[in-house]
C-alpha cells in the first residue's frame, strides 16, 4: 500500500521515477494526501475510476467523495494513523463515475525526523461485489436470527458417535437452563422425555440412524427444569453418514409448541365432552363404543350399555327454570360419575339422557349395577337454589352380541328400545333388551 518513510533524505530522481512507474502500473488506487486530507498525488487508476483528471483532484480534499454515512467512521479510522503503528484499514463507499461503490483502503502515515505525520499514503481496492455479498449474508443471518428469536426456536447438532448434543441458548432456555449450565447427552435427553412419548421417538430415531430416513419431525413432552412437562417439536436432518450408511450427525430445530399443543388438546377435549356436565358427549362416546366393542369381539368378552333418562325432567324446567334444570343435570352427572367403576364410561347422550358403557360386563351384572344407581338417584334429595328436588330415572339395558359380529349402532339401538320399554311400563325402572322384545 504505500511506503512509510522516516528518512529525511529524498530518494534519487531515478529511483523516484522507478517508484512512480511501478505505482502507475498497479490496478490498485494509490493516493497521497496531506494531514488536511488534500490530494498530493493520485494514480492514473484512481483518476480513471472516479472519472476525474489529476489536475482537478490535486489540492482538493478527498472526503467529499466519501459517502456521507461513511465519513465519520473514515475519520475515526484515520485517527489511528497518528499513533503507532501508524497504519489503518477501512472500508467506505465513494462516488465514482459508475455511482457509489465500496472500496477497501490500507493507509500508512509518512513521518519526519521527529516522528510527526507529514502525509498519508493510501492504497485502495474495489471490493464492491464482495462487500455486497457480505452485507447480503449478514442481512440473511440477521433475518434468520430474528425469525428464530421470534419463534422461540432452538438449534442443535447431535453427534451419534459420542452421544453429545451441542445446543444454542434458545434450546436451553426452552427447558429452563442457561448456556454451559448442563452438558446435554443422548442418555440425559432420553431420561427427560415423557415415558409415553419416548417409544415413538426412539423408533423414528432408529430409522434415521440405520434406515433411509434423512428428515424427521416429532412432537413430544419434555421435563422442564422446574419439573413440569412441556410440549416440544423437533425438525431434524441427517447431514453426515459413514461409508456403511449409518447416520453420524444430525442438525435440527426445536420449537416450543406448549401453548399450541395445550390449545389443540383443549379443542379436542371440548369436541368430545359436554360443556355443562364435563362428561363425554355423544361424539366422544361413539369413539369409545367403537373401540370397546372391537376389543370385546376380539376377546369374546361381553359389554353392556345402559341409556338413562330423567323422568319428567321437563316439569323441572317449567317449574323452576332452565338454570335450575341445568344444575340438576350437573348433580346427576356427578352421582353417575362417582357411582361407576373406573373402567366404565359415562356420557351425556343428549338433553336429559345419559349413557353408561360397561366393558367386560354381562347383562345380569349390568342390571344389578344400574338398579343400584336408580335407587340412589331416587332417594337422593338434590338441593339446588334453595329447592329440594327429587328425580327418578328410567333405564334401558343391552348387551353386545359377541357371536353375531354386532355393530355398535345396533348395540346402542337395542338399549334405546329397552329404555322406551321402561318408559312405557311406567318409568322409574330398568328394562333389558330381552324385556323390550317380549
Amino acid at each position: 500500500m504505500g511506503k512509510t518513510s522516516q528518512e529525511s533524505t529524498a530518494p534519487p530522481p531515478r529511483c523516484e521515477a522507478h517508484y512512480r512507474l511501478l505505482v502507475e502500473q498497479q490496478n490498485d488506487l494509490i493516493v497521497k494526501v496531506d494531514t488536511g486530507g488534500r490530494f498530493l498525488y493520485v494514480s492514473p487508476g484512481y483518476c480513471k475510476t472516479f472519472g476525474k483528471r489529476e489536475e482537478d483532484l490535486i489540492g482538493q480534499r478527498f472526503m467529499p467523495l466519501v459517502h456521507p454515512d461513511d465519513q465519520a467512521q473514515t475519520e475515526a479510522a484515520m485517527a489511528n494513523l497518528y499513533r503507532p503503528p501508524h497504519r489503518c484499514y477501512l472500508e467506505q463507499r465513494a462516488m465514482t463515475q459508475d455511482g457509489w461503490r465500496w472500496f477497501g483502503w490500507s493507509d500508512a502515515a509518512l513521518l519526519d525526523e521527529r516522528g510527526e505525520v507529514t502525509a498519508i499514503i493510501g492504497a485502495g481496492r474495489d471490493i464492491h461485489d464482495s462487500k455486497l455479498a457480505e452485507l447480503q449474508l449478514l442481512q440473511t443471518q440477521r433475518m434468520l436470527e430474528l425469525a428464530l428469536e421470534a419463534g422461540g426456536i432452538g438449534t442443535y447438532i447431535a453427534d451419534f458417535t459420542t452421544g453429545e448434543v451441542f445446543a444454542d441458548a434458545r434450546y436451553l432456555a426452552q427447558i429452563g437452563y442457561q448456556p454451559e449450565e448442563i452438558a446435554i447427552t443422548d442418555e440425559w435427553w432420553r431420561a427427560n422425555v415423557h415415558p409415553e412419548d419416548l417409544a415413538g421417538f426412539t423408533e423414528q430415531t432408529g430409522e434415521v440412524i440405520h434406515g433411509g430416513l434423512n428428515v424427521f419431525t416429532a412432537e413430544y413432552r419434555f421435563r422442564h427444569r422446574d419439573g413440569r412437562w412441556i410440549w416440544l417439536q423437533d425438525h431434524a436432518r441427517v447431514y453426515e453418514r459413514n461409508p456403511e450408511g449409518v447416520a453420524v450427525a444430525v442438525s435440527g430445530l426445536r420449537i416450543d409448541i406448549h401453548r399450541r399443543k395445550e390449545a389443540e388438546l383443549r379443542l379436542a377435549y371440548h369436541a368430545d365432552h359436554d360443556p355443562l356436565t364435563d362428561l363425554l358427549n355423544r361424539r366422544g362416546m361413539w369413539h369409545v363404543i367403537r373401540g370397546i366393542q372391537a376389543q370385546g369381539q376380539r376377546g369374546h368378552r361381553p359389554n353392556a350399555i345402559a341409556i338413562l333418562d330423567l323422568d319428567f325432567f321437563k316439569c323441572v324446567n317449567d317449574t323452576y327454570g332452565h338454570l335450575v334444570g341445568d344444575q340438576l343435570l350437573q348433580e346427576v352427572a356427578r352421582v353417575l360419575s362417582a357411582g361407576t367403576r373406573e373402567a366404565d364410561w359415562v356420557a351425556r347422550w343428549g338433553g336429559e339422557e345419559f349413557l353408561i358403557l360397561m366393558p367386560d360386563t354381562t347383562l345380569t351384572q349390568a342390571r344389578g349395577f344400574i338398579e343400584r344407581l336408580r335407587r340412589q338417584i331416587e332417594t337422593t334429595p338434590f338441593l339446588i337454589a334453595q329447592h329440594s328436588l327429587s328425580i327418578t330415572i328410567s333405564a334401558g339395558l343391552a348387551s353386545s352380541h359377541i357371536e353375531e359380529h354386532d355393530s355398535h349402532e345396533a348395540f346402542v339401538s337395542r338399549a334405546d328400545m329397552a329404555l322406551y320399554a321402561a318408559k312405557k311400563a311406567g318409568r322409574n325402572q330398568v328394562c333389558t333388551e330381552a324385556a323390550e322384545a317380549d
